[in-house]
């Protein structure tokens, strides 16, 4: 399910990334990988913040409907 869908407080786990190679390698550069855990922090409007690794990230609505994701936990 696109990580759109996911409420703040929970957690996924990153199964894949789609659309454009330019797309796939800025969100692999900030630490969006298959296998990685995001906690989500805060929705606004669709825009997201994220926990990834020990920071944070804000995402527009456009970038997060592309990370595909499973629940964890």
């Amino acid at each position: 399910m696109p990580l759109a869908l996911i409420g703040a407080g929970q957690k996924v786990r990153i199964l894949n990334i789609t659309g454009s190679d330019t797309v796939k390698k800025h969100l692999g550069s900030l630490g969006f990988i298959a296998g990685a855990i995001v906690t989500v922090v805060q929705v606004s409007n669709g825009n997201m913040i994220l926990g990834l690794h020990d920071g944070r990230v804000a995402v527009n609505r456009d970038t997060v409907s592309r990370i595909v994701v499973e629940p964890i936990g």
